[in-house]
């Protein structure tokens, strides 16, 4: 009989226990503390702002391929180009393929599209032995005079004999031997006051001739126009 009730008990007993893990189930799990909470929401903020900026990159480049500067294909002797159209001048809706030679107005000092009346006229051209830097130098020296002075950038400069090809006409050559820069810039600029590119310098750049007209007001620059314009030619060589 003893044996009997004690059984009885302890099945009574682990009713009650049952009864009470499933009431302890079926309440709602307590709210989180005020910190927890302010994290989860300090989160969830970071994420929406996330997701926001990358959306807008992605816009952002997704219109800047839409606005981007139409290139045009060029030839010039064995080399290939992809000219931007706004450093040709040429129309938007021109279409055509450059051959032979091509024609760039760059603005100064950004050599990117002319803006203003300060700027460079480059054209590209097949080569030609004529505008090696040992020929043109040896065609030069023939008609200089022995006088020589210098010029901010580094430069000398030497004059023409008076009834030479070139009389009326200043040569401003780097140091030592000319061959890094030898332009040919006018004594008297009032006959083409209304074209401010008076001075000129060739050289020969990958394959290419390369003629820039300036003005005389930036020639003490004329290493970082030089090299401007042999940067700015192999972003579009192909």
């Amino acid at each position: 009989m003893t044996a009997f009730l004690s059984q009885e008990h302890s099945a009574q007993l682990a009713a009650d226990l049952a009864a009470m893990v499933r009431s302890r189930l079926r309440r709602p799990p307590p709210p989180l503390p005020r910190a927890d909470s302010a994290l989860v929401k300090a989160a969830f903020a970071i994420m929406l702002l996330g997701a926001a900026a990358t959306g807008l990159g992605l816009y952002a480049t997704h219109r800047g391929r839409e606005t981007g500067t139409t290139l045009q294909p060029a030839r010039i002797g064995d080399s290939v180009l992809m000219v931007p159209q706004d450093l040709t001048g040429a129309e938007a809706d021109d279409s055509s393929r450059l051959v032979g030679m091509v024609r760039l107005r760059l603005g100064w000092p950004d050599l990117g599209p002319a803006q203003n009346r300060t700027r460079l006229l480059v054209t590209l051209s097949p080569p030609d032995k004529v505008n090696e830097p040992a020929t043109q130098l040896a065609v030069y020296a023939r008609f200089l005079t022995p006088t020589v002075w210098s010029n901010p950038g580094g430069l000398v400069v030497r004059g023409f004999r008076k009834g030479s090809p070139y009389e009326g006409d200043e040569l401003y050559v780097s140091v030592p031997d000319g061959r890094g820069f030898a332009a040919r810039c006018p004594l008297d600029t009032a006959a083409g006051a209304s074209l401010d590119e008076l001075c000129r310098v060739t050289f020969r750049h990958r394959g290419i001739d390369v003629n820039i007209r300036f003005p005389r007001r930036i020639i003490a620059d004329w290493e970082l126009m030089i090299g401007g314009v042999r940067r700015t030619i192999d972003g579009m060589l192909r």
